[in-house]
């Protein structure tokens, strides 16, 4: 009895082998796999028998091969196409069974009408696999519009499995080309003890990826890149604040440079120090610092003529702008001592009194 239980497992582990292989583009081999045996740790096969003999090793259990081949990269560049995609939906995360196959219905009602597809569906136990192979000609790295954005193809696996399924798809689950792992139906899912079951086949039809869906992509990275530049000037802002309300004398040294007028790289001093600490730091508008920059200058015009003084106006402008456009406090008198690109400035600072 235990044999012909062996044999129906080797037969159904089989026919879900090819099954999944018949959703990948060649070439087929080497792949990675993992399996219960292996501790869900991917390790090289280079064919059908080597998947099915370590199912088997396994006894069935957490068996899994990855969606793309296994490639390696070139100068830290993936050569792969974005041409199988993977949404999970798991069922802990739906606060009902109805809307938990409600997710199920809407996901494949915008596959339809994105991509004119009919994906696999496969039940693991915990919920629904998607598997969705595409067409496309190439990786997105080669196409010029993608070009300044990193790693658009990955991004694109992770973009089109919360696109398409309304953002209901698993948020601890992000495809990568070297994490996307199918589970082979006939095996047995250990955290559930139970069989991966096939649900919907897809009809063997790799649709293309639609124009409209890249685009729709490329204007997401674009968004996604001014969020995280936001992000990353609030940040900046909220350091130097914090530096100056945790530390009265952390910006002492400055409020001594504007009284304190120099002979020469002026022009450094407003880009670097002078515009981003009344602009970041002191919250001045725009017409009060210019007016402390440009008594500081007068007093430095006293000091050293400058041939090209009236040009300052402008400097002073630009200078403004640019702090309040880029949020960033002013450089620490850490930096101005210790860079050598600034050696010239803190001798003529250090030698009028401004730093010590």
């Amino acid at each position: 009895m235990k044999l012909e239980h062996q044999q129906l497992s080797d037969i159904e582990i089989e026919s879900g082998l090819d099954f999944i292989l018949s959703h990948l583009e060649e070439p087929l081999f080497p792949r990675k796999i993992s399996t219960f045996k292996s501790n869900n740790k991917q390790f090289l096969v280079r064919s059908r028998k080597e998947i099915i003999d370590s199912c088997i090793d396994s006894n069935f259990v957490d068996c899994r091969i990855n969606a793309y081949p296994y490639l390696t990269e070139y100068k830290d560049v993936p050569r792969y196409k974005p041409n199988f995609l993977f949404i999970d939906l798991d069922k802990n995360n739906f606060k009902s069974e109805g809307k938990f196959e409600y997710a199920l219905y809407n996901t494949l009602k915008k596959i339809k009408d994105k991509l004119n597809a009919k994906p696999t569906i496969l039940f693991t136990g915990g919920g629904y696999h998607i598997y969705l192979p595409v067409d496309i000609p190439t990786a997105l790295e080669n196409i010029t519009e993608f070009e300044d954005f990193d790693r658009p193809s990955e991004q694109f696996l992770r973009y089109v499995k919360d696109y398409l399924s309304n953002n209901k798809a698993d948020k601890n689950n992000n495809p990568s080309f070297k994490s996307c792992l199918l589970r082979i139906p006939g095996s047995i899912n250990s955290k559930y003890n139970t069989k991966v079951t096939i649900v919907q086949e897809w009809n063997g039809v790799r649709s293309p990826l639609t124009i409209e869906l890249l685009e729709e992509f490329r204007t997401w990275l674009i968004q996604k890149k001014i969020d995280q530049e936001k992000q990353r000037q609030k940040i900046l802002v909220e350091r130097s604040e914090n530096k100056f309300i945790g530390s009265s004398n952390y910006y002492s040294w400055v409020e001594h440079l504007i009284q304190t007028p120099i002979p020469d790289y002026r022009k450094l001093t407003i880009d670097l120090v002078l515009a981003p600490y009344f602009i970041n730091i002191r919250k001045l508008s725009f017409e009060e610092s210019y007016t402390i920059i440009k008594n500081w200058l007068d007093k430095c015009n006293e000091l050293q003529i400058l041939d090209n003084y009236r040009n300052f106006e402008y400097r002073i402008n630009y200078a403004l702008k640019n702090a309040m456009n880029k949020g960033i406090g002013p450089m620490s008198k850490e930096k101005i001592k210790t860079d050598p690109a600034y050696s010239k400035l803190y001798h003529v600072l250090k030698n009028k009194g401004a730093l010590d």
